[in-house]
């Protein structure tokens, strides 16, 4: 077992987890143990949330075929059934996809399905759907210096009576190879996310990393149009900003997990402290640093 950080949480884990950095804290009991062994089998008598998840009395069911089952349990366990072996990165892009998402829930934080890259000292949050660009726009903000807290799934801490804060995950983005050359960016050598994919596990130096969580900023939500110029940036309000749920991770499983009351506060504590825009972007990779310079531009504006 080796003892990992991830949000803040010490993780104790039987699996390699390469991609998180080793856990310097206290000796506090770890927050979450993931094992490796047998998965309870899938109940006839309940219902599946979908074919590749069932919810139970007792904790979440996840089994992806020829990867891996998952026992997600209380947000402090996680027992893994691998069906390839152990250091196979497609079981830790599930365990750290959809398995953290439900950890996230569990534990009361809520997941969003963004980047968030240090601007000022708050957290500037990338979303959109997935092939919006997320990670490659903030792996363009890296190639300029500033620092990263997630790629892809961020956790977003509200407390009652405290600030929201977004909580650092590890230093790595992912990758297409056509982002990677862009941003060049050398793959070679680098593992990929899946075996079949050409999208690569890209390490950050430390320097580039932001290890302290952090207060959001601004929400930039990335869609691809044909003529960027043709959809000027437009900023969402209220009802119009709340109704968009894709930007939390795997929302439809949370509600299904009974957080549809931590869902919606959150959101409404969010949109309400910080501003939404919805930013078009061209599919040309070339037109990355444009792209950076304008959200740079619409962040430097102070919401009203």
């Amino acid at each position: 077992m080796s003892d990992y950080h991830l949000f803040g949480w010490r993780v104790q884990s039987a699996l390699p987890l390469p991609d998180l950095l080793s856990w310097q804290g206290d000796a506090r009991a770890p927050d979450i143990v993931i094992e490796i062994g047998p998965v309870p089998p899938v109940d006839p008598d309940l219902p599946s949330f979908s074919p590749a998840v069932q919810i139970g009395p007792t904790g979440v069911r996840v089994a992806i075929p020829a990867v891996a089952a998952y026992w997600v349990e209380a947000g402090r366990r996680v027992v893994i059934e691998p069906v390839l072996p152990d250091d196979a990165p497609d079981i830790r892009v599930f365990l750290l996809g959809t398995v953290l998402a439900i950890l996230c829930f569990q534990r009361g934080l809520l997941p969003l399905h963004a980047s968030a890259v240090d601007i000022g000292g708050r957290a500037l949050l990338l979303s959109g759907v997935s092939g919006a660009g997320k990670s490659t726009l903030a792996a363009a903000f890296s190639a300029r210096g500033y620092r990263l807290l997630s790629d892809d799934l961020c956790a977003l801490e509200g407390r009652e009576g405290q600030p929201l804060r977004v909580l650092p995950a590890f230093p790595r983005v992912k990758l297409w190879r056509d982002s990677a050359s862009q941003l060049q960016v050398p793959v070679d050598g680098l593992e990929r996310s899946r075996g079949e994919l050409e999208k690569y596990h890209v390490p950050l130096a430390e320097a580039l990393f932001q290890p302290k969580a952090l207060p959001p900023a601004h929400i930039v939500l990335l869609r691809t149009e044909r003529v960027p110029a043709e959809h000027p940036p437009r900023r969402l309000i209220g009802v119009e900003a709340l109704r968009r749920y894709d930007l939390v991770h795997r929302w439809r499983l949370g509600a299904a997990l009974g957080c549809q009351a931590l869902i919606f506060k959150a959101m409404v504590r969010l949109i309400e402290a910080v501003p939404v825009i919805e930013v078009a972007r061209s599919d040309d990779l070339a037109d990355l640093p444009a792209l950076v310079d304008s959200v740079l531009a619409l962040v430097a504006v102070q919401p009203e």
